[in-house]
């Protein structure tokens, strides 16, 4: 008996529920973007998309990996 010898238990890895991209957005504060945002005049310039929506679809793309803005839109069109 060196200390060697493996335990005989089991553990069963909890269960999470929350997917990975909520993983990752939940740290960011949607308060934190919109402020920024304004500070910098960048939701003065948005058409369509919030800056809260924008900072999603980055994440999105850096998760998936995604080649170019067309690759993020079709996923989201699928989804």
């Amino acid at each position: 008996m060196d200390g060697c010898e493996k335990n005989n238990q089991t553990t069963n890895p909890t269960k999470g529920k929350l997917t990975a991209p909520a993983q990752v957005r939940n740290p960011i504060s949607g308060h934190l973007v919109s402020k920024l945002a304004r500070e910098t005049g960048v939701d003065a310039m948005n058409r369509t998309f919030s800056a809260w929506s924008h900072v999603v679809a980055l994440l999105y793309a850096q998760l998936t990996h995604a080649i170019g803005p067309n690759d993020v839109c079709d996923d989201q069109r699928c989804h």
